[in-house]
């Protein structure tokens, strides 16, 4: 073995570098990473790529099929779908990547709390989980609307609040077993505080759970999104997104199929890629597969 090889072997590797090896090599996951990838450079871009103006519309023209100025036809008022669809994609992936942020931040924030206190504390918190899960999350979005109106901040912080319960009963689950550890033992017989433990050595600690479930959620936040729009309670016009597209196209879907066939392409493939690299970092990230 030479020199370097046996250094390496010394070293080892760390948690992190081995699951990104893991990940690599699964060809699906990497798959999914790529697509992502692509259609948040192209929401980015959108303004720059868009082949026309969001708001033009043609009303002489009409819902047409895909041509050659269109590639993916128009709607009923004469406006691309491609540039619609760009546009629309853009608001889907902010709510999947806003509102999974903000169940993230409560969620992480609440199941630590809980976990690593214990005691009363947790049992307290833990049954206000359990009571929200028995509400239909529905009717609290229907509220949130009537009560402060319908807004797309208001869409984002509504779902957020309703995924934040799994999250917290995940990060708590992992906290009860890392909260025993001996480094956390080491890290109180040292003085340190409790929250200085908790945001520095037991949230890191549970990042992998976290991360995995953190990218499974936003193909779950989005679908909550086309489905709240299907319903009219999403994003409204003029504002468009997949879900509303989607909502469009099945009213016409006789008359006008594309209407309906490439939104709910684009939203289906983009589901499936998030949850091939979801999957795929949970493989990698699962310290078992280490000792496969």
């Amino acid at each position: 073995m030479s020199q370097a090889a046996l250094m390496e072997a010394e070293q080892g590797t760390s948690l992190w570098a081995d699951a990104w090896v893991r990940l690599k090599k699964n060809k699906l996951a990497v798959f999914g990473m790529s697509v992502v990838g692509f259609f948040v450079v192209v929401a980015i871009l959108t303004p720059w790529l868009a082949p026309y103006a969001y708001e033009a519309q043609d009303l002489e023209l009409g819902a047409t099929p895909p041509s050659a100025a269109h590639w993916l036809g128009t709607d009923i008022f004469g406006r691309d779908l491609l540039t619609r669809i760009m546009y629309g994609g853009r608001v889907s992936l902010a709510v999947g990547i806003i509102a999974t942020s903000v169940a993230l931040v409560i969620g992480v924030a609440w199941g630590t709390v809980a976990g690593y206190v214990g005691g009363r504390t947790d049992a307290v918190m833990m049954r206000i989980v359990d009571a929200l899960y028995a509400l239909p999350f529905i009717i609290f979005i229907i509220l949130l609307m009537v009560v402060f109106g319908r807004s797309m901040l208001l869409l984002f912080l509504a779902i957020g609040a309703v995924e934040w319960l799994t999250m917290a009963r995940i990060v708590r689950g992992q906290v009860l077993t890392i909260r025993s550890q001996e480094f956390i033992e080491a890290a109180r017989s040292m003085g340190l505080s409790t929250p200085h433990i908790m945001l520095r050595h037991v949230v890191p600690n549970s990042l992998g759970p976290i991360i995995v479930y953190a990218t499974l959620t936003v193909p779950q936040v989005m679908l909550l999104e086309a489905f709240l729009s299907f319903l009219g309670l999403g994003i409204q016009p003029p504002q468009s997104s997949w879900g509303l597209l989607i909502s469009y196209g099945a009213e016409t879907m006789e008359d006008y199929p594309w209407l309906l066939i490439f939104p709910g392409l684009a939203l289906s493939i983009t589901l499936f890629a998030l949850n091939f690299m979801g999957d795929g970092l949970r493989d990698a990230l699962d310290p078992k597969a280490s000792k496969d």
